[in-house]
């Protein structure tokens, strides 16, 4: 019975041990927090109608090539909204805010295990971005 707790702690998602710290997170089902984590294709973020949020939420996605596209489309009407992206090297594709639209090219960078890190501080609005391979 041991193993199976052991194996059981060791897949539960980053995000959810950090976003569940507050008493109100971005993963909060009144959010309709949607995230899809495909491997080598797109990992994408969305979280609806938030409402004075502080939060932090990462992930590890695996990109086998470090060619990508950034879609965002986010909505923030308060609040800041931080989007940090690290190759599996730990070098930084991207640091900045979320926009409203316009796609972003980061330089190309080292395939494996990324880290995409959502930081959110009294946020108010709309996320949602997708991380796409090219």
């Amino acid at each position: 019975m041991r193993t199976f707790f052991r194996r059981a702690h060791a897949v539960i998602p980053l995000a959810l041990v950090i976003g569940a710290c507050g008493s109100d997170n971005a993963l909060a089902p009144q959010y309709q927090p949607q995230v899809v984590n495909t491997p080598n294709v797109v990992f994408s973020f969305q979280a609806t109608d938030l409402q004075n949020v502080d939060d932090v939420v990462a992930y590890t996605w695996n990109a086998t090539s470090g060619s990508v596209v950034i879609h965002p489309a986010t909505s923030t009407t308060g609040g800041t909204i931080a989007l940090l992206i690290k190759d599996a090297a730990g070098a930084v594709v991207y640091s900045g805010t979320v926009p409203p639209s316009g796609d972003i090219a980061p330089p190309a960078a080292t395939g494996g295990a990324w880290t995409i890190k959502l930081t959110l501080v009294n946020y108010t609005g709309t996320i949602n971005f997708a991380v796409q391979m090219q």
